[in-house]
């Protein structure tokens, strides 16, 4: 019997144009009427999963930053930061290789002037703008406030950067949320992490979860929970870990697979 599902949002949750639908935003309710918990486990940053959580009607309890923090609502529980120097090293290295950049650094999330104004056009969530810190020196902005790196997020074509330099670092972990970006976290910081985290919170078993996810980094989660989900616009390679396949998140896949937890 599924009592908790984990919901991915960029590629699950929310349709192509960033939303949360009406029909996914039904079915989580009739979850949660039914006795499952229902809860947000992304790679966006705390604040966007809480606003989101708040969006969808969610549980309070949810997993940000690709599983390096886990929140109750604005009030973070639990962190795993990438060990220093290993952290500042990956940012250097990052920073010289000129790509788009997000350095979230414990709460905050860093970003260049010029990738700010960029977002602004195509990346356009309140909850992101009102929190991000636009700084062209992250590390030294990181030094002044004492913050530590908690992830890395960068778009480019991964097949460009020099990647085994970062995979090298002591305690770090690579992954990605799609086609065209990387990102680092500390070595077993992951969305499957956080979900018993979060599982143990509410008193359920791990296999007795559903997680719904469409990207390399909601692996871990698809494989710690009892029932794994993947969504139809997902890359070979994830639907590999699926017990079910949904439609895609242009087709009300999260709403399909939320209401297939409760059969």
């Amino acid at each position: 019997m599924i009592k908790l599902i984990s919901l991915d949002l960029d590629g699950t949750l929310l349709d192509p144009k960033g939303r949360v639908t009406e029909a996914s935003r039904a079915a989580i309710a009739r979850a949660r009427a039914a006795g499952l918990r229902v809860v947000v486990n992304t790679g966006r940053d705390c604040h966007e999963a809480a606003w989101f959580a708040r969006e969808a009607r969610c549980d309070t309890l949810n997993a940000s930053t690709g599983g390096g923090m886990v929140s109750d609502g604005g009030r973070v529980l639990r962190r795993w930061d990438v060990p220093e120097p290993s952290g500042r090293r990956a940012v250097e290295l990052c920073l010289g290789w000129g790509f788009d950049l997000m350095v979230f650094a414990g709460e905050k999330t860093l970003v260049s002037s010029a990738y700010k104004k960029c977002l602004e056009r195509y990346y356009p969530f309140p909850a992101f703008h009102a929190h991000a810190v636009v700084t062209d020196d992250p590390l030294g902005y990181m030094a002044e406030h004492g913050l530590p790196l908690t992830k890395i997020h960068g778009e480019l074509d991964p097949s460009q950067y020099p990647l085994e330099q970062l995979a090298a670092l002591p305690g770090v972990a690579l992954t990605t949320s799609s086609s065209h970006d990387v990102e680092l976290v500390a070595a077993g910081a992951d969305k499957g992490r956080a979900l018993a985290l979060i599982a143990e919170r509410y008193g359920v078993a791990l296999r007795e979860c559903a997680a719904v996810g469409d990207s390399a980094n909601d692996l871990e989660a698809l494989q710690a929970v009892g029932t794994p989900i993947v969504m139809g616009n997902a890359p070979e390679n994830v639907k590999a870990a699926a017990a079910r396949i949904a439609p895609s998140n242009a087709e009300e896949g999260a709403a399909w697979a939320i209401l297939s937890c409760l059969e």
